[in-house]
């Protein structure tokens, strides 16, 4: 994968959560969440609304194959926010499947800084 997630994330500016990406194995990927040029820089800790939506984001880049080109979010559930991150923070996010129905599926995403928990949720996707 490329360093950029301009393919595969359907967003963009400012929606666009997450700056750079890298794959680290097939449940894995490291994000830097957006900073949007250097202007988020310094706004202190992001809401856990905008964590929960970079979780979505970067499992977007995590599913492997072209089923990750056209998920839709269905859910966010049981989100948990454990420490603060903001722009230029680097995340690593594991992704791991627990159910499917149809078309829908349903994942685990964890996310750790340094080793650290930083936060949790259950998402939801169609496609």
């Amino acid at each position: 994968m490329s360093n950029s997630p301009s393919d595969a994330v359907p967003h963009r500016y400012p929606f666009r959560l997450v700056d750079r990406a890298e794959v680290i194995s097939e449940e894995r990927v490291a994000v830097t969440l957006a900073s949007a040029g250097g202007t988020m820089m310094g706004c202190g800790p992001w809401p856990v609304t905008l964590v929960a939506e970079a979780l979505a984001q970067a499992l977007i880049l995590a599913i492997p194959g072209p089923t990750g080109k056209s998920v839709r979010l269905v859910g966010l559930d049981r989100v948990r926010l454990s420490q603060g991150v903001g722009a230029g923070d680097r995340l690593e996010i594991q992704v791991c499947e627990r159910a499917e129905l149809g078309s829908m599926r349903r994942f685990s995403s964890r996310a750790t800084r340094s080793g650290a928990l930083v936060a949790v949720a259950e998402v939801t996707v169609i496609g």
